[in-house]
């Protein structure tokens, strides 16, 4: 009997889509995308919007849980942000923080170039 390759395929998918997991967050390795981007870590820290750079970076430090070495800024699609980079225990993190009204819009693993 001939099992046909859309069966095959769909076995081949179950046996290798349950390693490629997506276990990132800040703590880990990965990546963290926020979408909508999270205004939690600057209303916890009680920080007014808009955000100056320094503000920034303790907003980063929170959401990574680490200290925040450096801080860059770049316009995106015409708002400022942010990339702040942030020493933590599981590696060196770069977040980045939306000027406009301090949310977190990405945490992931830095370019060590």
């Amino acid at each position: 009997m001939r099992v046909p390759r859309i069966l095959l395929g769909l076995l081949a998918m179950s046996l290798v889509l349950p390693g490629c997991r997506n276990n990132s967050g800040p703590g880990r390795g990965g990546s963290t995308v926020y979408n909508p981007p999270t205004t939690e870590f600057v209303s916890a820290l009680g920080i007014a919007a808009p955000v100056t750079r320094e503000q920034a970076m303790t907003i980063a430090a929170e959401a990574a849980g680490g200290t925040a070495v450096s801080a860059g800024q770049e316009t995106e699609g015409g708002q400022l942000f942010f990339e702040v980079q942030v020493e933590t225990a599981s590696g060196n993190k770069e977040v980045e923080v939306r000027a406009l009204d301090g949310a977190v819009v990405e945490i992931e693993a830095a370019d060590n170039d």
